[in-house]
């Protein structure tokens, strides 16, 4: 047969990684509460004698079935009193006095004390039970049966350590649940450049104005009638000599005088005239030639304006131009580039979703089969614990209902 600790194992199957102090723990308890479970019938059967020294045999690992003591010539039965009411049974004078024919025991600091002291050949029929005591177990790993323990009833003690063990496999499967499923980084957002147009700015193509020439000024040419000086008449001479000196011949000389003088003013005006007349002439001929001038200059200034301006507007045009195609080839790099990253993201966010999905996988396939161990277990220590229940019906004659 199979050692109790392969025996466990093979009930708690692998989910349970072994611990043979733990199994030796359990194996030494499971036969300590099976003993105690026994009919006393069974318990005599493998009962031992032990010599006592009242005061200084100790009581751990007896379970006792009867303490005698010696009074000289027969073993006398030693009924068990509390430890409280020995000061009573030392007491002569008290009805529950110990004697040698009616002698007590108790238990105090864990030794067996035998009343009335002194006495020879105090003897305990006790079942030896185990210590539990480091060191001092069962040795699972070594023994496939207990000494001086029925055979019929060794069976229990390894259900009771399979159900112990169970146990703690539970308590191990609690602590040791997967831990949260552990993400990849996702990948960084890339930083997407603003596609955005504006108008190409008009180029000014500097056009010149057009010239307008000086105004038409001859003003410094233009003739000015110089009107010529003439001598005053003096009429109220005349008038003087015919009404005052009533000298005729006076008053016609001075007539004839005023006369000559008129005519000689009249002479001069006529040249005045003249001279004005010929340098209006000469002045109205300039004039003419000089707005001739001034509109053939003007008309050639509006020509060249003209052409200028039709020179100006192409560029203009040709420039707005290239201002477009230029700004479309940078709208066109800003796209591409941002096509490239988002790419380039999307690869990776696929990627990313790809582990993350790998990962939760594991991990659900993981607490599937913790769930299946954990469920196994619990069934287990049912049926265990159902089977130990029974067997210790049987074992004090107790059947199931």
């Amino acid at each position: 047969m199979a050692n109790f600790d392969a025996q466990v194992i093979e009930l708690v199957g692998s989910s349970w990684t072994e611990d043979q102090d733990a199994v030796n723990q359990f194996i030494t308890e499971g036969a300590n509460e099976v003993i105690n479970a026994m009919p006393r019938s069974m318990q005599e059967r493998i009962a031992e004698e032990t010599t006592v020294t009242s005061g200084t045999t100790k009581s751990e690992g007896h379970k006792v079935l009867s303490m005698t003591r010696n009074d000289g010539t027969i073993d006398q039965p030693c009924r068990r009193i509390p430890a409280g009411k020995r000061g009573r049974v030392a007491d002569s004078s008290d009805m529950e006095y110990a004697t040698t024919s009616d002698p007590a025991y108790y238990l105090n600091d864990g030794k067996f004390n035998i009343l009335p002291s002194g006495g020879s050949g105090n003897k305990l029929v006790s079942v030896l039970t185990y210590s539990q005591e480091s060191g001092t177990l069962l040795d699972a790993s070594n023994i496939d049966t207990i000494a001086n323990f029925p055979n019929e009833a060794e069976y229990l003690v390894v259900l009771y350590a399979a159900i112990k063990a169970l146990q703690q496999a539970m308590n191990g499967k609690s602590s040791s649940l997967p831990t949260d499923v552990t993400l990849p980084s996702a990948p960084v957002t890339p930083e997407i450049a603003t596609v955005s147009y504006t108008d190409a700015t008009n180029v000014d193509a500097s056009i010149e104005s057009i010239v307008v020439p000086a105004k038409i000024d001859v003003s410094s040419n233009a003739p000015s009638f110089v009107s010529p000086v003439s001598s005053s008449a003096d009429f109220a001479k005349v008038t003087s000599y015919v009404e005052t000196d009533e000298d005729v011949e006076l008053a016609a000389a001075k007539l004839q005088q005023i006369q000559s003088q008129i005519s000689d003013f009249n002479a001069k005006m006529q040249e005045s005239t003249n001279k004005f007349n010929k340098e209006n002439v000469r002045y109205q001929m300039e004039f003419q030639e000089e707005v001739t001038k001034v509109n053939q200059d003007l008309q050639a200034e509006v020509e060249t304006f003209k052409t200028k301006a039709s020179i100006a507007q192409f560029n203009k045009q040709q420039d707005q131009a290239l201002n477009l195609a230029n700004a479309a080839k940078q709208i066109e790099d800003v796209i591409a580039d941002n096509g490239s990253k988002l790419q380039k993201y999307a690869s990776e966010l696929q990627k990313y979703q790809a582990e993350v999905t790998s990962e939760i996988q594991n991990y659900s396939v993981k607490i599937q089969k913790h769930t299946m161990d954990y469920q196994w277990l619990i069934g287990q220590h049912q049926n265990l614990i159902a089977d130990y229940q029974r067997g210790l019906q049987l074992l004090t004659g107790a059947r199931a209902s």
